[in-house]
């Protein structure tokens, strides 16, 4: 048999190896990419649920806000009635804070954050 021959065997034998490896390795990997594919959609959904919870958040404290303004509004009219009744009894009022700009909320908001990037705040 020629050096020739056997060589060819031996890279034959070889080309047969590595097609049973890759044959074995192939499913393997394939699992392994779809554990991976299903851990990175579970945490993008987490990712996504975290997303949403700090939407709601979000909204609660808009929701709140609108509550503290109504509050703000009546106990600055409550301040107004009381220094009304001070003046009908001739006595000196107390300070009165500023009233809000407007009644509408999205302008408050915008008005007091406004007012906190003056400030440095955010």
């Amino acid at each position: 048999m020629s050096e020739e021959g056997s060589y060819e065997r031996l890279l034959r034998s070889l080309e047969e190896m590595q097609a049973q490896i890759e044959e074995r390795v192939r499913p393997v990997m394939a699992e392994v990419v779809q554990a991976e594919i299903e851990r990175l959609r579970a945490l993008s959904e987490q990712h996504q649920n975290h997303l949403g919870e700090c939407l709601d958040h979000i909204d609660e404290s808009l929701l709140s806000c609108r509550d503290h303004l109504h509050a703000y509004q009546q106990a600055r009219s409550d301040l107004v009635s009381l220094n009304q009744r001070l003046a009908d009894l001739g006595a000196q009022g107390e300070a009165i804070p500023n009233d809000l700009p407007t009644d509408n909320l999205c302008d408050i908001i915008t008005d007091r954050l406004e007012r906190l990037k003056t400030a440095g705040k955010i």
